[in-house]
């Protein structure tokens, strides 16, 4: 189990220090306490008050993984975060639903909340075009809610009438415009009981606002203003909704975007990949009619690409609110997030914290993140590997924010930009660049834009910002028009930690509890240890093989123990399946070293087949093993594909005959294990056994049709069409698998291995780790087995012990077959 955590010491107000913690399943956060302490600050004694948020801890009774202490999570010792007392329930709410400093939500208690561009003002934006102090909106005892507008530059509009004087009343659900910001009111229909005057509540700003602290202020504190502001659709006169109300509903603003992580509504990941809404995005809104906000939107599925061009401060605010507002909708099974940023691990680590970022696909990687010009090299390389290849429905955006560094990675980027929409690949790339202005018009911005970055040129749509503080936008499709001019929308770093920290402990499966199973798998399972073999020798594998019945097969450890099945009862193939690095070629070494264990070299022979490579190669000692094949061997293929053929007309005529005491049931039992399998189906050009893989694909065919009713079982790794019995190695941990049947639920399952080392227990020890970033996309760090000196692997250990229990066998052993 890991976990990453950010953790707050004495003298931490906003910053602390990310840490990632590596445990096994339910260990005390008492165990790591100590060492949490010394990481944030060395020397540090081990704290006697621990707080999650405003949440006091019992060190010893709560435990890692399990809430509060769940990624995101923030721990302060000695002193709780935000713990002021806050009224159950909320009067009004201030959201920010549009402009370049969206999603805010501020709480109204009572009295007058001053808005301005100023850092002391209650409600404060960072727009340009708001003065200082611009306006004042205030909560009347009564539950009435007034605006006044306090001298401002550029004036203060509710639903689309000037503020001139004041206080002006404000209804439930009304649109106050101020700069290029647009603020929605949301006051409680039952007026409250009267609160003494207060400046509105925020959410916290500090890094690490973000798990109880959230979530509960979203549920909590809010109380009924919550699903009215994700629900701004009012009726029009006449109870028909309007166009663009339906719009705003359709394409939430960016505050409703951050009640829909803090609060895991309904509307969370709500778009699947059929979704007619999928891959599409708002980038602000067209300020046309006085009470609505029509908003401007790219469908990523019809654009290809998004290119994003402008200043650099407002640029990245709009492509955080793209990106958060991907994150919302979308699950992860849906869609994958890559960013491409070197040098601005600063700007983007936020990423991080998000469950669409982690590799899924095998990627060689803690995080699908490239903030240097290796980490960048090898993720083109594991994104261009797609181009021409069958998508899984799941589709990727890849954030492109600067230089990717040499010739071949621009050639590589240029390629994915090009090819990539076709493969369900999309960037979005960000171009620095001066806003269009009249001085400088669009058309050079853009001109210039796309010679500083070529990938800008395959983007089917790039929105540029206008004016002269750059807060406006224009969408310019692939024809070179540009449309018409709408308010930009972004949100800060702070606003985008806080959400993605709300998203970090969220799982697609999170609306029907997981089984226990999910949370009781190992990170790594011996498979030694799920056969109940504590001491490997030759007296133990000969008691198993006594008590043998039928052809016993441990798959590894399920949720109650060991998983196994009876391969004398598969009613056909078994297919190992999973991406590369998933622990493919381990799982069928652990499969060929079960069968071993559960019946001794006279009542079964292992034939193993290498399709490319020499995966199997340690399972070859075994004393079952009458044949070992490889794919670079033509001669012996060949030799191997007459003499499989020959064994099973054997065996079809020893069961043609019959008799008492003999016929098929007298006859050992055979098993055919090949790894990659479509390495023999599909050898490529130049391959040693191109010439003979045809023929041992036909001898497997004859297998697959006759072999169940002369005791012989095929086992293989790779897409078999008709396999009765599918091992799906399903990403995560190395090994993290299911065992899918016909007509039965899928048993999760960590696959047994055989190839590693016996470990120390000293490794299965908590360990706390300081979070780099910059360093998330490296490929994760194995943490090192002490072996026991040179001793052997549990594979050679179980060869040797086998092949000595078979000199003890008085069963005759069958002839080899090549």
């Amino acid at each position: 189990m890991q976990i990453r955590l950010t953790v707050l010491g004495h003298g931490d107000a906003e910053g602390g220090t990310d840490v990632q913690v590596t445990a096994p399943d339910g260990t005390p956060l008492d165990a790591v306490l100590g060492t949490l302490a010394t990481t944030v600050a060395p020397g540090a004694s081990v704290p006697a008050v621990v707080f999650c948020e405003d949440r006091r801890l019992d060190p010893r009774r709560t435990a890692l993984g399990s809430p509060p202490l769940v990624d995101g999570a923030v721990l302060a010792f000695h002193r709780p975060l935000d713990a002021a007392p806050v009224p159950a329930q909320v009067p009004a709410t201030v959201l920010v639903v549009a402009g370049p400093d969206a999603g805010g939500v501020h709480l109204l208690r009572g009295g007058e909340a001053r808005v301005g561009r100023s850092a002391e003002a209650d409600v404060p934006l960072d727009d340009p075009d708001v003065s200082r102090t611009h306006c004042a909106i205030a909560l009347h005892p009564d539950g009435s809610v007034t605006v006044t507008d306090l001298g401002s530059t550029n004036g203060t509009l509710l639903d689309g009438a000037p503020v001139r004087h004041g206080p002006v009343p404000v209804r439930s659900g009304a649109l106050l415009r101020i700069g290029e910001s647009v603020l929605r009111v949301v006051a409680r229909r039952a007026a409250p009981p009267p609160v003494p005057p207060r400046p509105p509540a925020q959410v916290p700003a500090q890094r690490g606002g973000g798990r109880r602290g959230l979530a509960e202020w979203a549920r909590e504190r809010l109380g009924g203003a919550a699903p009215e502001a994700a629900e701004p659709v009012r009726p029009a006169p006449g109870g028909a909704v309007r166009r663009g109300e339906a719009a705003e509903a359709r394409w939430p603003d960016l505050a409703a975007v951050l009640l829909m992580a803090l609060d895991r509504g309904p509307r969370l990941w709500e778009r699947g990949a059929a979704h007619p809404d999928a891959f599409t995005v708002r980038l602000g809104a067209a300020q046309q009619a006085p009470d609505v906000l029509p908003p401007v939107t790219v469908s990523l599925t019809d654009a290809g690409s998004l290119g994003l061009v402008g200043p650099r401060e407002r640029l990245a605010g709009v492509a955080r609110a793209v990106v958060a507002q991907l994150a919302a909708s979308h699950p992860p099974g849906a869609l994958e997030l890559v960013a491409l940023a070197p040098g601005r691990a600063d700007a983007w680590s936020w990423l991080g914290w998000l469950p669409h970022v982690r590799p899924e696909r095998g990627q060689d990687c803690s995080l699908l993140l490239g903030f240097d010009a290796r980490q960048v090299a090898a993720r083109l390389r594991e994104l261009t590997r797609r181009l021409g290849v069958p998508g899984d429905g799941r589709r990727t955006v890849v954030l492109v924010d600067g230089d990717p560094g040499g010739a071949d990675t621009r050639a590589a980027l240029d390629r994915l930009a090009a090819e990539g929409p076709a493969a369900g690949i999309h960037l979005l790339v960000l171009a620095e660049a001066p806003s269009a202005t009249a001085s400088s018009p669009l058309a050079e911005t853009l001109a210039a834009a796309s010679a500083a970055v070529p990938a800008l040129r395959d983007c089917g749509t790039v929105g540029v910002l206008t004016g002269p503080v750059a807060t406006a936008l224009r969408l310019v499709g692939a024809g070179g028009v540009p449309g018409p001019t709408a308010g930009a929308d972004a949100v800060s770093p702070a606003w985008a930690e806080r959400f993605a920290r709300a998203l970090a402990p969220v799982r697609e499966d999170a609306a029907t509890p997981p089984p226990p199973s999910a949370s009781a798998l190992p990170e790594s399972c011996r498979l030694l240890d799920a056969l109940e073999l504590a001491r490997v020798t030759p007296g133990a594998l000969r008691e198993r093989w006594a008590r043998r019945s039928g052809l016993p097969l441990v798959l590894g450890t399920a949720a109650e123990g060991p998983l196994a099945l009876d391969l004398a009862e598969a009613p056909g193939p078994v297919a190992v399946e999973g991406a590369p690095g998933s622990g493919r070629t381990e799982l069928l070494s652990a499969l060929a070293a079960s069968l071993a264990t559960g019946a001794g070299p006279g009542d079964l022979s292992l034939l193993l087949v290498e399709g490319a490579g020499e995966g199997l190669r340690p399972c070859a000692e075994l004393p079952h093993v009458t044949s070992y094949v490889g794919a670079t061997d033509p001669v012996r293929m060949r030799a191997f594909t007459q003499a499989l053929r020959d064994e099973l007309k054997r065996r079809a005529a020893v069961a043609a005959e019959g008799g008492p005491g003999g016929g098929v049931g007298a006859l050992p039992w055979l098993a055919v294990l090949v790894d990659d399998f479509d390495a023999l189906t599909s050898p490529p050009l130049g391959a040693p056994g191109r010439p003979a893989a045809g023929s041992v694909v036909r001898a497997l065919d004859a297998v697959v049709q006759d072999g169940h009713t002369l005791r012989v079982r095929l086992i293989v790794a790779g897409a078999l069409p008709g396999a009765a019995i599918r091992l799906a190695l399903t990403g995560g941990p190395v090994g993290r698998a299911e065992l899918r049947r016909p007509s039965a639920p899928a048993v999760p399952f960590q696959a047994g291995r055989v190839t590693a080392r016996i470990p120390r227990t000293s490794t299965l020890r908590p360990t706390v780790t300081r979070l780099d970033w910059a360093r998330a996309g490296d490929p994760p760090a194995r943490r090192p087995v002490r072996e026991l000196g040179n001793g052997p692997t549990d594979v050679a250990l179980l060869a040797s012990a086998a092949a000595r229990a078979a000199r003890g066998e008085r069963a005759a052993t069958p002839a080899t077959l090549v």
